[in-house]
């Protein structure tokens, strides 16, 4: 399901050029954890790879331009990752591997003020559990809080908006849901 006008940037509500967005995803479909193997090594299957492939095609069709991606060390996220948004410039970081909300909103808080869009993929809990945390309740568009209201499976991505630094985002816009 898709929610939003492709090709048609969000109009920021505020105006000015304070405006940031920040895309947060859950990385896609993995394989089954296997006795034995490390949970970090778990592959997208063929189901995640068209997921990936699949958000990418709504990222473009957004026309959003991402500036920075923050992406959790698992191989299913890098793999995310390298679809979704090959050529934007990217950190992983350790601490996103299988965190909670609040270690993910400590990253966005440290980008640097040049950095407009951000987006962060990483793993349930702390990508949905972040979503709620900031999302606005009025303003949020409310066809995409109901996309995401009771599941935020594998290969999800929001985009939400805010004004001020990225040290103050504590609340954020829903603008648009992408689930698969």
């Amino acid at each position: 399901m898709d929610q939003g006008t492709p090709g048609q940037p969000e109009q920021p509500e505020h105006g000015g050029s304070d405006r940031h967005v920040v895309f947060l995803m859950r990385h896609a479909r993995a394989e089954e954890i296997r006795p034995g193997e490390p949970d970090q090594n778990r592959e997208l299957t063929d189901t995640g790879r068209a997921q990936s492939a699949t958000v990418a095609d709504w990222l473009r069709a957004r026309g959003d331009t991402v500036d920075l991606a923050l992406c959790s060390p698992a191989v299913r996220a890098v793999e995310t990752l390298h679809t979704v948004a090959p050529q934007v410039p990217a950190r992983t970081v350790e601490e996103l591997y299988n965190c909670g909300s609040d270690t993910i909103l400590d990253h966005l808080h440290l980008l640097d003020e040049p950095t407009r869009t951000a987006l962060v993929v990483a793993h349930a809990p702390g990508i949905p559990a972040l979503t709620w945390d900031l999302v606005e309740r009025n303003g949020s568009d409310q066809t995409a809080k109901a996309q995401i209201a009771h599941r935020f499976p594998p290969g999800t991505i929001v985009r939400l908006e805010f004004t001020g630094p990225w040290a103050g985002l504590d609340r954020a816009r829903l603008t648009h849901a992408h689930v698969e």
